[in-house]
């Protein structure tokens, strides 16, 4: 610290260095009082959007997007560069700042803010986000009239993207429901055909079934018996017949000789009974010419047509009878797939239970939709609405001129007192009994003042009308900086200082 060690010795350093710590002191505070007044102002623009609660609220469905959601989409679509870049267009800002494109783009977005205010007294159910009371919108400009207006912009696209958003969100929700509930529909409509027809094909194996199919298993027995009777009945009928056909009008059969003589007999009554070309003329011959031959008599037709009857009646029962054996062989069967067509039939039952399922539940949703969108056009929904638009401030924001100006008054007291710190470094000298004793250790006997001269006290005379000159100076030009100095302009871009920032 070289001859400066307390308290009193930087006072005693003031007091001699004074005009230079007072120059350096007053110079500082007037740069960082002109840094100040020729910062541009920056104005701000509040606009409050109201959320409006629904008209009618369900707290078990929740059909729409949560307001602050919705929110934070219509704030990442209006911050885009291309909307920046028309609002800055449109608008006319930063005209006067010498800035690209981007430049001005990052401006904007970083004097715009955002906010949401949570609604309170209210539960939020469970749901990701609290509900929200309002949205505050925040734009900094370099006019009132532009801060005012950007902020209002800023609303009423929030409340167009907000509306148009609900609007497209439950239509493509609507589009997206009705061709799901159309598809599914059509889904459980073929599924169901493919049961029906599963079910028709193995009716036989179906539990629901057993009971008609034991009754016809008995009834298939019972007419099976019938059949094997009646086959029977005829076969013995035939028997008869060809038994009866084999005598010749009631008289037993005998030898070859006696039914030859018999036959001859037959024929000559027949042709005293008969014409010469009569049927039973010939069959008569034809008997004798087959007994002379060694066979036998020839049936008459009478007997065959019954004959032929009787074989065409077996004949169909017989294939009745076949019939009737494959119907039993196929209950068989069909019963023997019992376990595999139940298996079946409660798979596809439980298909079919989950496509109904997914219809209702597509059902109800679309219903929701539809609830929704009616309450929606009749503005029964949760809005937006402006609360409160922007108006141009009156003053402008903090825009960080007294917080210049006071940095820069420190920064010209530090600089002030290591300008003087250096000077007294650069020469040490013991001035006061105190330094002469922390410097040499040993107490002084006597202690003279110091008697100025002449050129002391002219040296004296100067530094004191320094002083004043530069006090003077000095306050004359930070009253012109602050603009009260009457009659003159000052360099700030608006107005005095104590007018805001």
């Amino acid at each position: 610290m070289g001859p400066i060690q307390s308290i009193e010795d930087v006072v005693a350093m003031i007091r001699r260095r004074l005009p230079l710590v007072l120059l350096v002191l007053v110079l500082g505070l007037l740069v960082a009082l002109y840094l100040a007044v020729t910062s541009p102002r920056v104005y701000e623009g509040i606009s409050v959007i109201q959320v409006e609660a629904p008209a009618i609220i369900d707290p078990e469905s929740d059909a729409g997007v949560p307001a602050a959601r919705r929110v934070q989409l219509i704030e990442q679509r209006l911050m885009v560069r291309a909307n920046i870049i028309d609002m800055i267009e449109r608008h006319r800002i930063y005209t006067a700042l010498p800035l690209s494109l981007d430049e001005k783009v990052a401006l904007l977005r970083q004097s715009t803010r955002i906010d949401s205010v949570a609604a309170t007294g209210r539960d939020s159910g469970g749901m990701a986000a609290a509900p929200l009371s309002a949205i505050v919108i925040t734009v900094q400009a370099e006019t009132a009239q532009k801060a005012a207006d950007l902020a209002n912009d800023f609303a009423a696209s929030i409340i167009d993207q907000d509306e148009i958003g609900r609007h497209a969100r439950i239509q493509e929700t609507r589009s997206f429901l009705t061709a799901m509930e159309t598809r599914i529909e059509q889904e459980l409509e073929a599924h169901e055909g493919r049961l029906a027809d599963y079910r028709m094909q193995n009716e036989d194996s179906l539990p629901s079934s057993q009971e008609h199919v034991l009754s016809e298993i008995a009834r298939l027995n019972e007419q099976e018996s019938v059949l094997d009777r009646e086959i029977m009945a005829l076969e013995r009928e035939r028997l008869a017949i060809q038994a009866a056909d084999s005598t010749i009008e009631g008289r037993p059969a005998g030898s070859l000789a006696q039914q030859l003589r018999s036959a001859e007999l037959e024929l000559a009554q027949a042709r005293r009974t008969f014409a010469a070309d009569h049927p039973e003329i010939a069959r008569l011959e034809e008997n004798i010419r087959r007994l002379n031959q060694g066979g036998l008599i020839q049936s008459s037709p009478i007997v065959d047509d019954q004959i032929t009857l009787i074989d065409a009646q077996l004949e169909q029962l017989r294939r009745q009878r076949v019939m009737l054996s494959e119907r039993q062989a196929a209950i068989d069967a069909a019963r023997g797939r019992m376990a595999e067509v139940m298996r079946e039939v409660e798979a596809l039952t439980r298909e079919q239970r989950r496509l109904q399922d997914s219809y209702a539940e597509t059902s109800r949703r679309l219903a929701e939709v539809e609830m929704l969108r009616s309450l929606q056009e009749s503005n029964q929904t949760e809005r937006l609405v402006v609360l409160e638009p922007a108006v141009p401030p009156e003053f402008p924001a903090m825009s960080g001129r007294k917080k210049s100006a006071i940095l820069g008054g420190f920064a010209s007291v530090m600089a002030a007192l290591g300008l003087s710190f250096l000077l007294e470094l650069r020469k040490p000298v013991l001035r006061s009994s105190g330094q002469f004793m922390r410097a040499t250790g040993l107490r002084p006997v006597v202690e003279l003042a110091y008697i100025p001269n002449a050129s002391d006290l002219a040296r004296q005379r100067r530094a004191r009308t320094q002083i004043a000159l530069i006090a003077i100076l000095g306050t004359i030009a930070a009253i012109w900086l602050t603009g009260y100095l009457p009659g003159v302009p000052s360099p700030g871009v608006v107005g005095p200082m104590g007018s805001g920032g």
